[in-house]
């Protein structure tokens, strides 16, 4: 006897296509390999544009203070840094303070943005663990050392005198400290860039 078409179809395992079975499981793998860089990604570029932004706010705010803040950044002593105060007068000092509203936020995301760029990035790409490590932590440290810094200022304003001089001049290096960072993670990210490119 010969057999129907149906009754062969019947006996024939329903996993003799793999494509057909194999397809919906690796396009589920797919996505959850990319979605997640995807987001990683998508927050990068937000944070990004994010501090751009808050840079820009703070610059403009602050455009009118003659000097510019970051002389304040490197006093080292209530008189260096009352005689800035001085210089703004009271108009300037209130400008001062309220920067500390785009400073803030501004830190965090330069932070984060740093961290984010150096860890789900090619950026490191061919470093040493050591400087790889250096490099991603060097923003994040670095928007620390400005936290710290903006709260020492803010307790010199508000809490007047009777502050050991010692505080001073510990600003004063936290904030050295910090721009020296900055300026570290600028020339490392921007060599180690041309080189990968090249």
């Amino acid at each position: 006897m010969f057999e129907t078409r149906s009754s062969a179809s019947a006996r024939t395992p329903a996993t003799l296509n793999p494509l057909r079975t194999d397809a919906p499981k690796a396009a589920r793998q797919l996505n959850e390999n990319v979605s997640p860089h995807m987001s990683r990604m998508v927050l990068l570029r937000i944070l990004g544009i994010l501090t751009a932004l808050l840079f820009v706010a703070m610059v403009i705010h602050a455009a009118p203070l003659n000097p510019s803040i970051p002389t304040i950044h490197f006093t080292f002593s209530e008189a260096s840094f009352n005689a800035v105060l001085a210089q703004w007068r009271p108009t300037g000092v209130a400008r001062f303070k309220t920067h500390f509203m785009i400073d803030f936020p501004f830190l965090v995301s330069y932070g984060l943005f740093g961290y984010l760029l150096c860890k789900h990035t090619s950026l490191t790409v061919g470093l040493s663990a050591l400087a790889k490590s250096l490099l991603t932590w060097a923003l994040p440290f670095a928007a620390v050392m400005d936290a710290v810094e903006n709260m020492l200022h803010l307790t010199f304003i508000y809490a007047g005198k009777g502050i050991p001089a010692a505080f001073y001049f510990v600003a004063g290096i936290v904030a050295t400290f910090k721009w020296a960072v900055i300026v570290a993670f600028v020339i490392g990210a921007g060599s180690t860039r041309v080189r990968n490119a090249g």
